[in-house]
């Protein structure tokens, strides 16, 4: 996968993390870039609309494809403590 490809997937994944930290219901990545639309035909990202306060919000989100993908190209995670035990002992 280029660059430009991975940059578009890490934007919906930090919208969806973004919103799920925040208890947003905007969980979207909105953009006008015609790569996205690509992403769409890949299967990597999918179209979305939701209505909040009356307002339709359009924009991307990652399939479950295009997250794997998008996960999968992540180091390893760093050496991570919460509340003094290793995150990978939670």
């Amino acid at each position: 996968m280029d660059k430009k490809r991975l940059i578009l997937l890490e934007k919906a994944f930090e919208a969806e993390v973004r919103a799920a930290l925040h208890g947003s219901q905007l969980h979207m990545m909105q953009t006008k870039s015609k790569l996205a639309e690509t992403l769409v035909e890949e299967g990597r990202l999918s179209r979305c609309k939701v209505k909040v306060s009356g307002v339709t919000v359009e924009g991307f989100e990652l399939t479950h494809f295009g997250r794997m993908e998008y996960c999968m190209t992540c180091d390893d995670m760093p050496n991570v403590t919460v509340r003094g035990a290793p995150l990978t002992e939670l």
